[in-house]
């Protein structure tokens, strides 16, 4: 069954709330196998609304408008689906007595402009919101199903919840299926290096495969329609072992995976604690670790050092040379790795170490050393990043946590 969804709300177009609803909807209906092709947002005019409307009519079998039932002006999501089919707005007992009931519970008299609440298109059927004043509307006209909902993502929860996704589940059951996704995280791989290696399997139409580029990382949906979730399971399965073959030794975890999580679990399964050296990445590195509660119990300690300033450090700390990248950026990381790693206690030690570069591009550029010392084994990269300070010591950060995972793998 093919589904549009419709927002209304001048606020969602100038982007002063977020549109937590959408994905609300959007996750039910991956989880009945309704197919979701078109998304749209409008503002509060009830011309531009009235044709949203009939745009989605004309492509979709089920239509869902999300906002605008309230008692002012400025809400005419009614209005416009009445416009939209040529359909009048009647009063309705059944709504009537839900905006009725919110007042009554609370002893409060009901303000005329709240009659508006009542008006549903001819032919409608108002759904029960027993927690706010807006009733929702669903109506079956012309071969199409269109609900409207309310904009409080509590009523709008709800509502989908114990009135839309039963009276779905009654009025179609043959349509019903899943739309199942799993996600795989892949890091210390660029995006365009990924799509050579994985070639045609890009191009599959079952299950479908599709790469969303992430900060220092990549994510890759596997996404499968099946008659029940375990079908799709097996299909996205079969296609996670290919992909996995070929991207080998970069596929760190899956779904709700973090690096730092996954890295934590490894650290705690070694019996390892972890302490840290940042001269470059400002802390990142460390709030990584005590973010996350399993990364979190690994974490020895820390010091971070502000513009590579050796000085700074304890007394006898580590034998470095007088600045810390000169030429030297790996040999000078991978002693400071060492040397937090014996100062902490601990079985694992990394140092971050970098500088600006001259650059003739507009972007700034950044050489930095990093280097883990695993129980006395030392592993060092020097890299180049771009972008702003915070940028180059955030991926810096990231690619530290990376090298580590490799290395506990």
């Amino acid at each position: 069954m093919i589904t549009e969804i419709i927002f209304t709300g001048t606020e969602l177009l100038l982007g002063q709330i977020l549109n937590t609803n959408a994905q609300y909807l959007q996750q039910a209906l991956a989880s009945l196998g309704f197919d979701l092709y078109h998304q749209v947002t409008v503002g509060d005019n009830l011309e531009r609304c009235a044709e949203a409307i009939r745009q989605a009519a004309a492509r979709a079998d089920l239509i869902f408008i999300g906002g605008g039932l309230g008692p002012t002006g400025d809400d005419i999501s009614r209005e416009a689906l009445g416009m939209a089919l040529g359909l009048p707005l009647v009063q309705d007992p059944a709504a009537l007595a839900i905006v009725r009931r919110f007042y009554l519970a609370r002893n409060i008299p009901m303000p005329d402009a709240n009659l508006k609440q009542a008006l549903i298109p001819a032919g409608g059927m108002a759904l029960d919101n027993p927690i706010g004043t807006a009733p929702g509307i669903v109506l079956e006209h012309s071969g199409k199903t269109f609900f409207l909902l309310p904009g409080p993502p509590a009523e709008f929860n709800k509502m989908l919840d114990e009135q839309v996704i039963p009276y779905l589940q009654r009025r179609f059951p043959d349509q019903l299926a899943t739309i199942h996704s799993r996600v795989l995280k892949i890091c210390g791989m660029g995006e365009s290096v990924l799509v050579e290696r994985l070639g045609e399997l890009l191009n599959s139409s079952y299950p479908t495969v599709a790469p969303c580029a992430k900060e220092g990382e990549i994510h890759l949906r596997i996404t499968a329609k099946a008659a029940s979730k375990e079908a799709a399971v097996w299909f996205i399965g079969e296609m996670e072992r290919a992909v996995r073959e070929r991207l080998q030794g970069h596929v760190y975890g899956m779904d709700e995976d973090t690096l730092p999580a996954v890295v934590g679990r490894l650290l705690l399964q070694g019996g390892r604690q972890i302490s840290l050296l940042e001269a470059f990445t400002g802390g990142q590195l460390a709030h990584m670790f005590v973010s996350d509660p399993t990364a979190a119990q690994t974490f020895r300690g820390g010091l971070v050092l502000p513009g590579n300033q050796p000085g700074l450090l304890p007394s006898g700390f580590f034998q470095g040379a007088n600045t810390l990248l000169d030429g030297h950026g790996k040999e000078v990381a991978a002693q400071m790795a060492a040397a937090v790693r014996r100062y902490f206690g601990s079985g694992v030690g990394i140092a971050t170490v970098g500088a600006e570069l001259p650059s003739e591009y507009s972007r700034h550029q950044y050489q930095v050393g990093i280097a883990v010392d695993f129980e006395g084994n030392c592993q060092v990269q020097e890299m180049l990043f771009w972008g702003n300070t915070s940028q180059a010591a955030q991926r810096a950060a990231g690619t530290a946590l990376f090298l580590l995972w490799q290395i506990l793998r």
